[in-house]
């Protein structure tokens, strides 16, 4: 059983330790910032569950076994190590919706989380299986906070655009917030009720390394990366396809906080646009009307007009609104 949980951890820092490389290499490529969060939080989550591996490796070296009821181990490391994880869900969960990334709000989130942490971490003299549970569900709720503010965000946005971009994520929202309310019970469950059974030590054995680990929140780890992934595979398509030619990928603004030049290439070149066309569509992408185009590409908005219609036809769509939804739904 030891084994078995063994390759299952190595398994999920491996998911990781991919998915944090893969995230370095985009950020490397764009300098967007929400690669850099996504890789600090896989590594942080990785170096998490490697310090649960090495208690697990000291406890049955020394044979001893730790409870619900004693002190957590390495307190210190565990509250810093879970503040900075919900640290990078919010801040990428920030740049996702195209929030304005500032110190106070950033501070609004972190703050509060940091002092429940420090004041319920369950220390010498004061720890109990009460104690456990409201140390771990203010990580748990930490997440679900997150994901509540991404649906309020989805829902008040009147950016149309911009909403059809967040419903890109749906399936991944709604698997998360699944996993987000199993995560929470199952540590009810675990430091709560369940109880070990003194007559089987199989079961003892199981309960014990359950007790170390949540599987919902690996799960929630593992979709997260799947999702990155998905997000990551059309900036890695254009490098693919344009190695030297792609530079406005590259030297997009280094504050990006999304990937919408990569999309414009790759529906570029799905549909045939001339560079042009792809200038002018990448400005009608970000709200400019045909004047304000025409002024920031010196040209007139007759020429914009002709450039629009040419984008259409290729397109297969009749209007600018028509345009952007099969953009963002490509």
């Amino acid at each position: 059983m030891s084994f078995a949980f063994y390759v299952y951890t190595i398994l999920i820092m491996g998911v990781g330790f991919v998915t944090a490389s893969t995230a370095l290499v985009v950020w490397l490529m764009t300098r967007r910032r929400d690669c850099l969060v996504a890789a600090s939080g896989f590594l942080l989550y990785i170096f998490d569950m490697s310090v649960i591996f090495f208690d697990e490796y000291n406890r049955l070296k020394y044979d001893y076994t730790v409870t619900f009821d004693e002190p957590l181990q390495h307190p210190l490391l565990r509250c810093v190590l879970g503040i900075a994880i919900l640290a990078c869900i919010w801040l990428w969960v920030t740049l996702r919706l195209r929030d304005k990334v500032a110190l106070g709000r950033v501070a609004a989130f972190v703050v509060p989380v940091a002092v429940l942490q420090f004041a319920l971490v369950p220390r010498m003299g004061f720890a109990s299986h009460v104690q456990q549970y409201f140390f771990w569900l203010t990580r748990d709720l930490g997440t679900i906070f997150c994901l509540a503010y991404a649906y309020i965000r989805y829902r008040k946005t009147d950016n149309k655009a911009e909403r059809i971009d967040l419903e890109r994520s749906k399936t991944f929202f709604r698997l998360a917030c699944m996993l987000g309310v199993m995560v929470v019970i199952e540590d009810t469950y675990m430091i709560l009720f369940c109880t070990s059974d003194a007559d089987n030590v199989m079961v003892n054995v199981f309960l014990w390394y359950m007790g170390e680990r949540n599987i919902s929140e690996n799960l929630l780890y593992v979709a997260a990366a799947v999702q990155l992934f998905k997000q990551f595979s059309h900036i890695l398509l254009v490098f693919s396809r344009h190695p030297r030619a792609d530079e406005d990928v590259a030297t997009e603004r280094r504050d990006a906080q999304d990937d919408l030049v990569s999309r414009v290439v790759i529906f570029s070149d799905r549909h045939g646009l001339s560079k042009r066309e792809q200038e002018v569509l990448t400005l009608v992408l970000r709200g400019l009307d045909v004047q304000n185009i025409a002024n920031e590409l010196v040209i007139s908005p007759g020429t914009v007009k002709a450039h629009l219609h040419r984008i259409y036809v290729k397109s297969g769509v009749k209007a600018r609104d028509d345009l952007i939804e099969a953009f963002w739904r490509s």
